[in-house]
């Protein structure tokens, strides 16, 4: 990952010195910390120990997944992809993502990205989109997007009822085009 897309997810992540519970009862500090069993912060971390421990983070979470891709992938791409796995975790990646990605299927990629906006309401126990997941995905799809020739993806059968939900309630999507990223693709084109 790129200094900017490290920057990225701590900004997201925000930095919290003491220990917080993230809303579904996983124990939380710095930069979106999950404490290890026999981890404690009782005096809080300071910002320097916070980055350390995101650094630690960042390689032991986001670093392996990263090398079980096989497809060549930008910058932006690599760094949209270690944010969605800080936040949504490496197992929800390797089953839900990587296939595709794998593939060559980056409309594929980006339309289980979108799938990823949801959390359950502690009182009702009810899935719900969430705000905050929502406009994370946006930046990461659209991260993911930059300077790789993807269109904006139109919502279809294989997307969640929230993303439908969210296009009839008035969110835009333009019409996907099919997107050659690679040489080797251009190379096997037929002129037209």
């Amino acid at each position: 990952m790129s200094p900017q897309g490290l920057a990225r997810i701590r900004a997201r992540e925000a930095y919290v010195a003491k220990v917080y519970d993230d809303g579904v009862g996983n124990s939380t500090v710095g930069y979106g910390h999950m404490l290890r069993p026999g981890e404690s912060f009782p005096g809080g971390l300071t910002d320097a120990q916070a980055q350390e421990l995101f650094a630690k983070d960042v390689e032991r979470i986001v670093s392996p997944v990263l090398d079980r891709i096989k497809v060549p992938l930008t910058q932006n791409q690599v760094d949209a992809i270690g944010s969605f796995v800080f936040n949504v975790g490496p197992g929800n990646f390797t089953r839900s993502i990587l296939p595709k990605l794998n593939l060559g299927n980056h409309q594929g990629v980006l339309a289980s990205m979108f799938k990823f906006i949801t959390g359950r309401n502690q009182r009702t126990g009810e899935r719900v989109t969430l705000r905050g997941l929502l406009k994370r995905r946006q930046e990461e799809i659209a991260l993911y997007k930059q300077g790789s020739g993807l269109a904006l993806l139109l919502p279809g059968e294989d997307w969640s009822r929230s993303a439908r939900r969210l296009l009839a309630n008035g969110m835009q999507f333009l019409r996907a085009e099919s997107a050659c990223l690679f040489d080797s693709c251009r190379r096997s084109r037929s002129p037209s």
